[in-house]
């Protein structure tokens, strides 16, 4: 996956099925709900859709050491 702009979708959903990294699932399920989330005409929001493609926020907390 080079680009993930240019990546089939076909490509994208067979990526995400087989991953276990969480930063590259969010990648893919932000691009894959870009993709087919269209405003105002579906019953869920932009948000719900990202979770179902597998979207989690990632806290990534820095340890400061002092000395």
């Amino acid at each position: 996956m080079n680009n993930i702009k240019t990546t089939s979708t076909a490509e994208l959903i067979n990526i995400l099925c087989e991953t276990q990294d969480q930063d590259i699932i969010n990648r893919i399920a932000y691009e894959l709900t870009c993709r087919i989330w269209v405003p105002n005409k579906s019953d869920e929001t932009f948000e719900e859709m990202l979770e179902k493609f597998g979207y989690k926020q990632i806290n990534n907390k820095i340890n400061k050491v002092v000395k």
